[in-house]
């Protein structure tokens, strides 16, 4: 699929894989920022703080208390649409990960792992 034309945003790009420049797994699209009149992507959102915004009451305040509160740069990370390259089976991205502020990568354990008692 090409960047240009119509998407069905939800359906196409929540929670797609993102690639960086380099093929490496960066993350998932957690969120997407809309601005304008039509409405036009400016940018997707990502990180674990962002994930809570789209759960039901309850289980978004629980979520909350286990990933933290949403912070911009540290859990939540926006990479602006001009930065995004390609879409096909995955969101691919113009610049490697670090030059974004993607530097971990997506690794699955990372999350639970940084929240150990001992860490």
């Amino acid at each position: 699929m090409r960047k240009e034309g119509e998407i069905y945003v939800v359906h196409r790009l929540l929670d797609e894989q993102i690639c960086d420049s380099e093929g490496r797994r960066v993350g998932r699209v957690d969120d997407i920022e809309l601005r304008g009149d039509p409405p036009r992507i400016t940018a997707l959102l990502v990180g674990e703080g962002l994930y809570p915004r789209r759960l039901p009451g309850w289980l978004a305040r629980t979520t909350r208390r286990i990933v933290g509160p949403e912070t911009w740069g540290s859990n939540a990370l926006r990479i602006p649409w001009e930065e995004v390259d390609e879409l096909s089976s995955t969101v691919k991205l113009r610049k490697k990960a670090e030059d974004l502020g993607l530097g971990e990568g997506d690794d699955p354990g990372r999350w639970f792992v940084r929240r150990l008692p001992w860490n």
